[in-house]
């Protein structure tokens, strides 16, 4: 049978026939290189600001991109053209329906979108006023 000796904290040897009895680990300095190699292909990612950032969370502020688009739906063969407002609400895409291109109201609608927009109007202002704009049939 094989002979194993294991160290216990209090610094006694124990000497042991049994194979199951746990053991010291030897030392081999072919990890440490290993390891060292590993730690070594890491790069250092933290420099020092030159500047002040003046809003960190760019991501939760409010964005107030909108704009007219003209687009088209096809049927059959052919395209029939329209133009709605569009502006983002954080991350997401909203439409609203201006009309068509060839509607003298429509033309008015967007002008008026495009002069609020100039003004920097906030959407929910713009919606209201086109809002306004379906309930009032005197702006032709």
């Amino acid at each position: 049978m094989k002979h194993i000796q294991t160290e216990l904290n209090l610094g006694i040897a124990i000497t042991s026939d049994n194979p199951h009895t746990p053991t010291k680990p030897q030392y081999d300095p072919y990890w440490d290189e290993l390891c060292w190699e590993e730690q070594s292909t890491c790069k250092s990612v933290g420099e020092q600001v030159s500047h002040s950032t003046q809003k960190s969370a760019h991501q939760h502020e409010i964005q107030t991109n909108h704009f007219v688009e003209k687009y088209y739906v096809e049927r059959g063969n052919n395209k029939y053209w329209y133009w709605r407002y569009t502006w983002m609400e954080g991350r997401k895409l909203r439409r609203k329906y201006v009309g068509s291109v060839n509607s003298a109201r429509a033309r008015k609608k967007k002008q008026v979108i495009e002069d609020c927009i100039r003004k920097n109007l906030h959407p929910q202002n713009i919606i209201t006023i086109l809002n306004n704009f379906s309930n009032n049939s005197q702006i032709h």
